[in-house]
């Protein structure tokens, strides 16, 4: 095959298209986070409303009753901004390309931010750690590099500590599996006579189900460090960090997303270089975030003990 070196051919005698990467956008999730009341937003972010339930029963009981209130609490879950880094394009080096380099950034930046945006949301849904109503469980199958693998009897684990967080809406549980784990539950399903309980899209060969959880998929996964905390986006990976997969409660979920806003300094503008420079990039405000911190979990991969 043809070896990639920096640069661009000026001539016209070229193969039609460029070379296509290789990228997971995959996202198809986010459409089923909450969505925001209208009225609720606001330049600083979405403000919200709680009522706080103090609903007692009782049984048998003998005193006489005193009403009380039931009052709110409010909270405003503030915008994230998010940009894409400037690119720029100068004069001398579309000149002569027979093909749109300043359109080609254009959509390169369109799926930079598509794929930030992703991973944004979906450290957002994870837990920070194990918690109250946000269980995370680590996986005890056979150690394969370095990790063990995730097991049916893993999955039971999990999907009965989220039944007991006693969600209402079955219909809305989640759990998005990163690359390994969906890799491992077809590998064990193969070795258990329970397989029927994992629901596979005929068409597409997509697990979908497993008992009351709604299955995705997706190349890119939080991380948890060995003490079970949430790893940061882009933070220094080391040997004991471990790939999660995320569950989601979605009437738990916020998601919203400002006008995208395409920041563009044009060639024309630029009276002082030798070569004019365009510079483009883009930028939005929005926010995926909790409504309260209950109905989320994780499964993440254990660490060979030896």
């Amino acid at each position: 095959m043809a070896e990639l070196v920096t640069g661009a051919y000026l001539n016209q005698f070229l193969a039609p298209q460029l070379l296509t990467e290789f990228k997971n956008y995959k996202d198809d999730f986010i459409g089923l986070l909450g969505k925001p009341n209208k009225a609720a937003l606001s330049a600083d972010g979405i403000r919200m409303n709680k009522l706080i339930n103090n609903v007692e029963f009782l049984t048998n009981n003998t005193s006489d009753f005193t009403a009380t209130k039931m009052t709110f609490k409010k909270g405003l879950i503030e915008w994230d901004k998010q940009d894409t880094t400037p690119t720029e394009v100068d004069d001398a080096e579309v000149r002569y390309l027979n093909t749109d380099k300043r359109s080609q950034v254009r959509m390169k930046h369109s799926e930079a931010w598509k794929l930030g945006m992703r991973n944004y949301v979906m450290q957002k849904l994870a837990p920070a750690e194990d918690a109250t109503g946000m269980p995370v469980l680590r996986t005890s199958g056979e150690v394969v590099n370095g990790r063990k693998r995730l097991t049916y009897s893993d999955m039971i684990d999990f999907w009965a500590a989220i039944e007991g967080l006693d969600l209402s809406d079955k219909k809305a549980f989640n759990l998005i599996l990163c690359s390994e784990h969906k890799t491992d539950l077809i590998k064990d399903r193969a070795s258990v006579n329970n397989y029927r309980d994992i629901r596979i899209d005929t068409k597409t060969g997509e697990l979908i189900g497993f008992y009351t959880l709604n299955l995705h998929s997706n190349n890119y996964n939080p991380k948890y460090a060995a003490d079970g905390t949430l790893k940061a986006i882009g933070a220094t990976a080391v040997a004991t960090d471990k790939n999660a997969s995320v569950f989601f409660y979605h009437p738990n979920t916020v998601h919203h997303i400002e006008k995208v806003k395409v920041i563009y300094k044009p060639e024309h503008l630029d009276t002082i270089s030798a070569d004019p420079t365009s510079q483009f990039r883009l930028q939005s405000y929005g926010l995926t975030d909790k409504v309260q911190e209950y109905g989320f979990g994780a499964i993440v991969s254990g660490n060979d003990p030896a």
